[in-house]
């Protein structure tokens, strides 16, 4: 798998092995071919694209204006020849942003692993984004499956650590798992996994001790305690919570008694796993439907 690994994904330079260390993340244990981004390169993007767009029209304009004008002016043996400039710059522009890097993958196309967390190559000259797992405060996770006039067509998976308020790295891909794995394809779903176990290491333990000591545990706007659910509608005590979904389309359903209906997206509940882990020990009605 290490051979593999190398193949595609090239080895940490020294500017991700810098980065790594300053964070403290240990010893580099693999790489995973899995998309990264996180908020800041995201909110910098739309300007990015503008300018392009803005460049490529000046482009354009100055492809049928110049020829045009130098033309009238000069002639067709000018005019034809000062063709070449705008476009030749349009096909050196558009080579130099679609151009492959020279592993077969971009920065942004992989993701490595480290002994205390993960490390997301910078892209477009940006500097390594290292992950520290015991920086991470929560994780969104979305899985959704696509289908096709009913077919099945492949899995998107994301999962969004937020390390410190509503900043954060997203890591995702996306997979046919119903087809044979081939090299080039995404490892997100091992990756994934490993998201998942680190999460439930994090949060599960405190959250435990939280419930033992008679606390209530909130995950973003739903609280749960030994005695019952906290949804926004009111509190209902467990024996009158009628029934408890996690559907096959990623939504969360809770009916009671009193507080009447709550669904949620599973993406939009912190560290997921670990509420519903809980939903299921304090409430072990629950039910799991996924496709």
């Amino acid at each position: 798998m290490e051979r593999l690994d190398r193949v595609t994904v090239p080895p940490p330079d020294e500017a991700a092995t810098r980065a790594a260390r300053e964070a403290g993340l240990g010893v580099y244990l693999r790489a995973f071919r899995a998309r990264h981004g996180d908020d800041e390169r995201a909110s910098a993007r739309p300007g990015r694209r503008r300018r392009r767009t803005l460049f490529l029209l000046l482009l354009a304009a100055a492809g049928l204006a110049l020829p045009a004008v130098a033309t009238r002016q000069a002639g067709a043996g000018l005019g034809v020849p000062l063709l070449l400039l705008p476009f030749g710059a349009l096909g050196w522009f558009l080579w130099r942003s679609f151009r492959p890097s020279p592993e077969g993958l971009r920065p942004g196309d992989y993701v490595y692993l480290y002994e205390r967390g993960l490390l997301c190559p910078g892209e477009d000259g940006a500097a390594p984004r290292a992950v520290p797992w015991q920086a991470v405060t929560a994780m969104h996770q979305d899985v959704t499956r696509t289908y096709v006039n009913g077919g099945y067509t492949g899995t998107h998976y994301a999962y969004r650590l937020l390390t410190g308020g509503r900043h954060g790295v997203t890591v995702g891909g996306f997979l046919n798992e119903e087809t044979v794995a081939r090299p080039t394809d995404s490892q997100i779903r091992e990756l994934a996994q490993i998201v998942l176990d680190e999460t439930v290491r994090r949060a599960l333990p405190p959250a435990v001790a939280a419930l033992e000591a008679g606390e209530r545990v909130a995950f973003g706007e739903v609280a749960v305690d030994g005695r019952g659910i906290a949804l926004p509608s009111g509190t209902a005590p467990w024996e009158r919570v009628r029934d408890c979904e996690w559907r096959g389309d990623g939504l969360v359903v809770v009916r009671t008694a009193g507080a009447g209906r709550w669904a949620r997206e599973a993406k939009d509940i912190p560290d997921f796993p670990v509420f519903w882990a809980l939903v299921r020990e304090l409430f072990p009605q629950a039910r799991e439907y996924r496709r």
